[in-house]
């Protein structure tokens, strides 16, 4: 078992923050690819009711007009904590081939697509920390992603420009919930078009 330390940081402008991480003297740990999200949970929503997530990613090549499959990963998260600003939560997560397979499977099982949401994603590392520093391109906007010891989050974020007011703990289906209400759009999958 695993437990998920993070946070979620505003991106301005996608050129600086790369820029920010290169100073940073990272090493690219993923190139930039594509990842496609498919939250899953049953009809009464007992899955989210618990507080935990059940996900299938699927991880293609940058271009996703091609969607060149490379992985699939299931994903359970448990109940969420905050602590010092950070989100903490179980995280266990295995590799599934065809992760298409895995979908159906789950549909027999009672448990139905209920948001399925994209990104794009780049993955640094720095040399003798754990931290990942993760770019990500929504369709709502672009975010870092800290994840690792809350130490290095705080110590990396500050690196960034950042302060911990800015530090944003909800997933990207929360965000993406608040970002249709605040612009009047009826909600339902955060996807490119």
């Amino acid at each position: 078992m695993y437990t998920e330390t993070e946070i979620k940081l505003p991106i301005n402008n996608l050129e600086e923050a790369h820029q920010s991480v290169v100073k940073l003297n990272t090493r690219p740990q993923k190139e930039r690819h594509f990842e496609d999200n498919y939250v899953l949970d049953t009809s009464d929503l007992s899955v989210r009711n618990s507080g935990c997530l059940l996900r299938v990613r699927i991880v293609s090549s940058a271009d996703r007009e091609s969607c060149i499959r490379t992985q699939g990963i299931l994903t359970f998260k448990g109940t969420l904590q905050i602590q010092d600003g950070i989100r903490n939560r179980e995280e266990i997560e295995c590799m599934v081939d065809p992760p298409e397979t895995f979908l159906k499977v789950f549909e027999h099982l009672g448990y139905s697509l209920k948001f399925r949401y994209q990104k794009y994603r780049s993955i640094y590392s720095i040399q003798e920390k754990q931290i990942h520093i993760c770019i990500d391109e929504t369709p709502i906007g672009n975010f870092f992603e800290l994840e690792g010891p809350a130490e290095e989050i705080h110590e990396i974020a500050a690196k960034l420009g950042y302060s911990r007011e800015q530090y944003i703990t909800e997933s990207y289906g929360g965000l993406f919930y608040r970002w249709c209400k605040e612009h009047g759009i009826e909600s339902s999958n955060m996807v490119f078009e």
